[in-house]
């Protein structure tokens, strides 16, 4: 397969982009009507979709690594400031797999 030319590259990347953030969008709305298994459909084409063209992470803390779902706050998550160590926790109501970020004051 030949190589892509580097505006190829840009191009394909920015389609993907797009087509992630979509499918963000689409989960969420699906998870609000109520379809828990399309919901984690989306996001598991959203993921895959990131992962082929190496976009930067922008699902690390929307969609959690343990049962695939979108993290919604106070519908499938729960988010807590750890004043002591300096992270947000991020905490899946569905499976229980916690997610933490560093922040700095």
């Amino acid at each position: 397969m030949p190589r892509q030319s580097p505006k190829t590259k840009d191009l394909s990347r920015a389609i993907a982009r797009k087509r992630v953030a979509g499918l963000l969008s689409l989960s969420e709305k699906a998870l609000m009507e109520g379809d828990e298994k399309l919901s984690r459909r989306y996001a598991a084409l959203a993921s895959n979709i990131q992962s082929h063209y190496r976009i930067r992470p922008s699902l690390r803390f929307r969609v959690c690594k343990g049962c695939g779902s979108i993290l919604v706050p106070g519908i499938t998550s729960s988010t807590r400031l750890s004043s002591s160590n300096k992270y947000v926790v991020v905490k899946c109501l569905v499976c229980g797999k916690e997610l933490h970020k560093v922040y700095k004051k």
